[in-house]
């Protein structure tokens, strides 16, 4: 099945955290499933934030090649939104836009780097695997959205600041061409666009949706 490109960034976008499974240096041959926060980049790639105690962060370090389970809670598991990102995890150093906007997703972030053993890591996809509900699912290749135009930024920062939620219970916390990403009584929520927007009418686009969800 055809599965759009847009479902499986907003779910990657309503996320806030994510089930991790690595290659397990204890036991080798099975598979070691641990629970983390993580933010996005601009180019919608998870990062993560580990200690060097850790023995997810010992198992990434030995063997990158990791699965990740997104998943929002709900009543029925079956009938939810789901998907596994397979790919590999790298030690990385963000520049600083990028620093600085996964500690406006996560500002937890800046205690646990403060303690100085905890290191980033970036989720560099491959695939995944979409499951809409009961009989809507399909695989996606990371190439179909590594496509999608990215906001450099300056330019970010500057459509944000132009953003004014009539809601003050809306906090913004990133924008992209296909939607917004806004924290509302301390959960992340997506704003999805009806359609990935071009430059020129992504300010407008942006508002309109902001507006609609005050």
């Amino acid at each position: 099945m055809n599965i759009p490109v847009i479902d499986c960034l907003s779910l990657l976008h309503r996320c806030s955290s994510l089930a991790l499974a690595t290659q397990s240096q204890a036991l080798p041959g099975y598979p070691f499933v641990t629970v983390l926060p993580f933010a996005l980049d601009a180019a919608h790639r998870p990062w993560l934030l580990m200690s060097e105690l850790a023995e997810h962060c010992r198992n990434v370090r030995a063997d990158g090649r990791v699965s990740v389970l997104l998943q929002q809670g709900g009543a029925d598991v079956l009938q939810g939104e789901r998907m596994t990102l397979v790919g590999d995890l790298q030690a990385m150093s963000p520049d600083a836009d990028t620093l600085a906007r996964l500690l406006r997703y996560c500002p937890a972030f800046a205690d646990y780097l403060a303690l100085g053993d905890f290191h980033f890591f970036c989720l560099q996809p491959k695939r995944l695997r979409f499951i809409g509900g009961f009989g809507r699912m399909g695989w996606v290749d990371a190439s179909d959205w590594a496509v999608l135009p990215q906001l450099a930024a300056a330019q970010e920062q500057a459509l944000l600041a132009a953003l004014q939620p009539a809601d003050a219970t809306l906090q913004l916390l990133g924008l992209d061409v296909c939607g917004l990403d806004v924290l509302r009584d301390g959960v992340r929520q997506r704003l999805d666009f009806a359609a990935p927007a071009n430059e020129a009418t992504l300010l407008t686009t942006a508002q309109a949706r902001l507006a609609a969800a005050a």
